[in-house]
């Protein structure tokens, strides 16, 4: 093989590494709230995604113990900007967190309803139910 096709192949590598490895979706919105008692904290954030026909923002609402070494586990996820469904968190108890937010009920496309003796409850205030369905449970 001659250098100048073993450069150009370098070449083409290093600007593919650069172009599609080095992006990431930078996170437009976050909120946090910490328990009663601090055993947890919730964080709400809202991610920016981009690409060709791929492009939109998503929110996460993740619980994590404070003080452990665990990583935070995702609860709630929404295909909206947080800031645009008017997502509120609130702490109702040491181990009950509740979320509301006011958009159309299918933007909210992931739900946990229950997970390390947490509860998470979800209002959506556009229609004013409350969802809590119980097939999405973990012990």
């Amino acid at each position: 093989m001659s250098s100048l096709t073993q450069r150009a192949r370098t070449l083409v590598g290093v600007a593919s590494a650069l172009l599609f490895g080095s992006c990431s979706d930078p996170t437009i919105w976050s909120t946090e709230r910490r328990s009663p008692d601090s055993a947890w904290m919730a964080t709400a954030y809202t991610v920016e995604h981009g690409g060709f026909g791929t492009a939109g923002v998503e929110t996460i609402v993740e619980v994590k113990r404070l003080g452990g070494s665990g990583s935070p586990e995702r609860v709630l996820a929404f295909a909206d900007g947080g800031r645009a469904i008017h997502l509120r968190m609130a702490w109702v108890g040491p181990t009950h967190l509740s979320v509301e937010y006011d958009s159309d009920p299918q933007m909210l496309y992931y739900q946990v309803v229950k997970t390390s003796g947490i509860e998470i409850s979800v209002q959506d205030l556009s229609t004013g139910l409350q969802r809590r369905p119980a097939a999405s449970a973990r012990p």
